[in-house]
């Protein structure tokens, strides 16, 4: 599995059968929206165009953007509504080649109950935003990351060359997480290449 970053909470999730696109942005966010081809949308707001610029966004893909359970070229999506205040912003469990990847989009408030975090089981891997203001703040994001136990942490939803969103860069969250983190242009791994014990964090470069 490979996942690369395209800025706020647009990533591309590439597994051995599909490519995922998650959240497409606007160009009112100040960057360039994303472009590719994709089998997988995956849309936490579908009627918020900040978080649904599909126009760059090429193939037959099916489009993954209400609650529910979804089965596709060996990629299984779970979406799951959380209330934000007066609206729902749907949450993502991406499971695919033994790895399970809970993608917390842009909620601002982590309310997933006890009972509905035990039923999602292990999560590998953890994308959350960490920017404030409309997302989660830092020190939110942190406690979000002791309540689920990941084995890595990807932040996203932060302050970036061009944005002009009003969010703080993911420094705060790296040292509320330790201090520790590893930065790479993309990320390629398997199962077993994730760490037994502890949490790895991990800055992906946005893709340009």
């Amino acid at each position: 599995m490979q996942i690369q970053y395209f800025g706020l909470s647009s990533f591309k999730i590439s597994t051995k059968e599909a490519t995922i696109i998650t959240d497409p942005f606007h160009k009112d966010s100040g960057l360039v929206p994303p472009r590719g081809a994709a089998d997988i949308l995956v849309l936490a707001q579908k009627n918020k165009s900040l978080y649904s610029a599909t126009s760059g966004i090429s193939g037959e893909h099916f489009d993954a953007s209400d609650p529910g359970e979804y089965d596709i070229k060996g990629v299984t999506i779970t979406g799951i509504p959380l209330k934000q205040d007066d609206k729902y912003i749907t949450v993502f469990l991406i499971e695919s080649e033994d790895i399970r990847i809970l993608n917390l989009t842009h909620i601002k408030e982590f309310n997933l109950k006890e009972e509905e975090l035990e039923s999602l089981g292990d999560i590998d891997v953890l994308i959350l935003p960490v920017g404030g203001n409309t997302v989660m703040s830092a020190s939110a994001a942190s406690k979000a990351v002791n309540a689920i136990e990941p084995k890595m942490v990807i932040p996203s939803h932060y302050k970036m060359k061009d944005l002009i969103l009003p969010v703080l860069g993911v420094e705060k969250f790296v040292k509320e997480m330790g201090g520790k983190k590893e930065e790479m242009e993309k990320i390629s791994f398997k199962k077993k290449d994730l760490p037994e014990e502890g949490v790895k964090l991990v800055v992906l470069e946005p893709l340009r």
